[in-house]
């Protein structure tokens, strides 16, 4: 196929699918990878060539669309929002941001550095004030804390031991194994933009459908564990897995195509 020809047919396939196609969308319309990346090198580069919204699984946003529109969001709230809120008022999925700035607390430090950085401060100072204020807040929070009195560190035996309490009305402490995990995931689901389709005692553990983009599903295979590494000692193979959801992410190594949600953050976020 020329190049040309590659395009009408995307064009096309978006049309149908009122959407922008991902490969395997192409695949069932008989544009093969080798078309793609043939005339294109990249997917990414052939739905751009062809006018149509580079978005959704494995094509990174750029972070300060990213961070304007959380900006845009607690602006309207007059507070930082929370992972549900922002999944309401924003426009990506909070998954999304995790990614991009490693969790969801971080990026009120990474808007204001893109602000300063772009020397954007007068235009967003209701914004940078906001998060100014919740800086010294947990900061308040963290010098009160170190005045606690130390727990007993001996571990009484014959006794279970649990997790952290967590404040959730429908798990009372935090995982201490994949079994917990499961069900946390089950528990954060929908908030994360999940709906799980199916669930297995064999590798991988898990398929759902994810929400990449308002509107735009895909299947995933997800692996739990409830350390990330585990996944490494369990001796499972990466090309047979999307997504690692565990309680602690420890594996620094990780293959870049896994992606990995740390169930213990999202739990503590909100």
């Amino acid at each position: 196929m020329t190049k040309e020809e590659v395009l009408n047919a995307i064009r096309l396939c978006a049309k149908k699918l009122h959407r922008s196609p991902t490969l395997d969308d192409l695949q069932a319309a008989g544009i093969t990878r080798h078309h793609v990346r043939r005339n294109f090198h990249s997917l990414q580069l052939a739905l751009a060539s062809a006018g149509l919204l580079v978005r959704g699984l494995g094509f990174r946003l750029p972070d300060s669309t990213l961070l304007l529109d959380w900006a845009e969001v607690a602006r309207k709230l007059r507070r930082l929002p929370t992972m549900p809120e922002y999944q309401c008022s924003g426009r990506f999925r909070t998954q999304v941001l995790i990614h991009h700035f490693e969790s969801w607390q971080q990026v009120p430090e990474a808007f204001a550095r893109f602000a300063h950085e772009g020397k954007a401060q007068d235009d967003w100072q209701d914004v940078l004030a906001l998060i100014s204020a919740d800086a010294a807040a947990k900061n308040e929070s963290a010098t009160e804390r170190s005045w606690e009195v130390p727990r007993r560190s001996s571990v009484l035996p014959g006794r279970p031991v649990y997790g952290r309490p967590l404040r959730l009305p429908e798990m009372a402490h935090e995982p201490t194994n994949e079994a917990g995990v499961v069900f946390a995931f089950g528990m954060m689901a929908q908030r994360l933009g999940f709906v799980v389709h199916r669930l297995q005692t064999e590798f991988p553990d898990c398929e759902a459908m994810r929400e990449v983009a308002r509107g735009q599903w895909q299947r995933v295979r997800i692996e739990f564990e409830f350390e990330s590494r585990n996944f490494l000692l369990h001796k499972h193979q990466p090309e047979g897995c999307d997504l690692i959801v565990c309680w602690v992410h420890n594996w620094p190594e990780c293959p870049e195509h896994l992606d990995v949600i740390e169930l213990s953050r999202v739990a503590r976020q909100g």
